[in-house]
């Protein structure tokens, strides 16, 4: 410690004092040093709340997870992903009554292995030589009895070829030569069938092989040799004659009364390109754009002026549809509210506020099992009553700080308390009407092979190519859907009578 006789000012001497020195000092040394320690405990008081609040965001980030977050599962850490496998495992448990599930097939289910059949191509009889007593010989001897084994197995494939000769023939009246049409679909010299065209662009959108290995696949599986430039012709073919369906689906959706509405981002080269996806559970249709905003809706032609619900994860790009009525995905709210819940002074709301929508999910598929298309107002003035005491109690724990903005954790949970207050009709949707699903699982899951795709295959190219993937995407997606092969499907698509939805009333 300096001097304090010295001269210095308290304010130049270190923080540490000794009571002889404190002794020593005249009033106004006094006031000084009060001063200064004050100043010291104020400029201590904000670091200690830049650090703590600091510390707060720190561990909300690692307690992130694909199961509070918007984050995937491949990015979970190691000890998260055990800990989601032994909870499916006690889950598993739990419906097994207590039992342990080994893998495979489980007591009492149903087998899944391959059937004999009573027509079999072809039969190989298998006669023993000689009887394995005495070594006499069976070839007359009478059959005692038979044992049947079949294997499965695919032939060789070898395309079969066609040749069409057009005959042109003279008139012997007039002399005039007519030549014969050659059938819609053999255009060229050499030119490759509809099943074979099907097959390609099966492998290019159903099982996401990228185009240079679609051209191996197809010499190697089937004996058929067809270039890369003919595997990306055939594939915009496809997306051409798919227009009339695009169509047709699109007016078609406009006329159902709910709707599930999702996007996602893919690449066309460097750039971002986005896949917008509007689907039931019989219909999809992706519409690939080079923006996520409104251009891209108008662009779809479903959802501007929709009147029904359109189900959704709280983009703001969704709420400027006004004439529309919406239902928020429980699904992303238990997210956001389980992300919350990491903040100590949040938890309680948050936690109640998850436990509300899991109890008015349950009832309300209780509901659809009874036959009932809403819940008895009962319940719904009960849950209501629940929901509003919650998010008072949200913003209550939100109040706004003195002298200074919203750090980012506090802003996450104002606004997820504000956006509970603010959506109350758009997050009930479900209670109030039972055909809005809970969630917007179906939009989510109809997007997933966006993510496939690029996994496997990479970018696009170009925009012309995200848009034909779109759109053979659609027709794949809903034809499933309708219990209609893929193959099948195609090959009806390049035979010129593709799938229909049905016609708008």
């Amino acid at each position: 410690p300096a001097d304090p006789d010295s001269g210095a000012s308290p304010q130049d001497r270190p923080p540490s004092w000794t009571v002889e020195e404190v002794a020593g000092l005249d009033r106004s040394q006094l006031a000084a040093l009060v001063v200064e320690l004050f100043a010291r405990v104020d400029a201590l008081s904000m670091d200690v709340a830049r650090l703590s609040a600091e510390n707060v965001r720190l561990r909300s980030e690692l307690a992130k997870n694909s199961g509070n977050s918007s984050k995937p599962p491949s990015r979970d850490p190691a000890v998260e992903r055990q800990r989601q496998a032994e909870e499916r495992r006690a889950k598993k448990a739990r419906a097994a009554g207590g039992k342990s599930r080994r893998p495979g097939k489980q007591p009492g289910a149903k087998g899944q292995a391959a059937e004999m059949t009573d027509a079999p191509d072809e039969v190989v009889e298998h006669i023993p030589a000689a009887c394995s007593g005495c070594g006499a010989d069976l070839g007359d001897a009478p059959v005692d009895s038979v044992a049947r084994r079949q294997v499965i197995d695919i032939p060789v494939p070898a395309p079969v070829v066609t040749e069409h000769r057009a005959q042109t023939r003279r008139c012997g009246c007039c002399g005039v030569a007519t030549a014969a049409a050659f059938p819609d679909g053999v255009r060229a010299p050499v030119s490759y069938g509809p099943r074979v065209r099907a097959v390609v662009v099966y492998l290019l959108a159903r099982q996401h092989v990228p185009v240079a290995r679609t051209a191996e696949a197809m010499a190697e599986l089937f004996g058929v040799k067809i270039s890369t430039g003919t595997v990306d012709a055939v594939y915009a073919e496809a997306g051409r004659r798919l227009r009339g369906f695009i169509t047709a689906l699109v007016a078609f959706l406009r006329t159902l009364p709910v709707l599930h509405a999702d996007e996602t981002t893919d690449r066309v080269g460097v750039t971002t390109c986005w896949m917008h996806v509007v689907s039931t559970q019989a219909y999809t249709l992706i519409h690939a754009s080079a923006t996520r905003g409104t251009e891209a809706i108008v662009a779809a032609g479903v959802l501007v002026g929709y009147r029904g619900v359109i189900v959704h994860d709280r983009l703001a790009l969704y709420w400027k549809l006004k004439k529309a009525r919406h239902g928020l995905c429980a699904a992303h709210l238990l997210r956001d509210l389980a992300s919350v819940a990491e903040v100590a002074t949040q938890a309680a709301w948050a936690g109640g506020l998850a436990g509300l929508l899991v109890e008015i999910n349950a009832s309300c598929d209780a509901a659809r099992l009874a036959g009932h298309k809403s819940l008895a107002p009962t319940r719904q003035r009960e849950f209501r009553a629940h929901y509003d005491a919650f998010v008072a109690d949200a913003l209550a724990a939100n109040p706004e700080p003195t002298g200074r903005k919203r750090n980012s954790l506090e802003r996450a949970s104002y606004n997820l308390a504000v956006a509970f207050e603010t959506h109350r009709q758009a997050i009930l949707r479900s209670m109030y009407d039972l055909a809005v699903g809970f969630t917007n699982n179906q939009a989510e899951r109809d997007l997933r092979p966006v993510k496939i795709h690029r996994k496997v295959s990479s970018c696009f190219r170009s925009q012309a190519g995200a848009e034909r993937f779109a759109h053979v995407r659609s027709y794949l997606s809903t034809t499933r859907k309708n219990d209609v092969g893929a193959l099948d499907a195609l090959t009806r698509l390049f035979n010129g009578d593709p799938w229909m939805p049905p016609q708008a009333a």
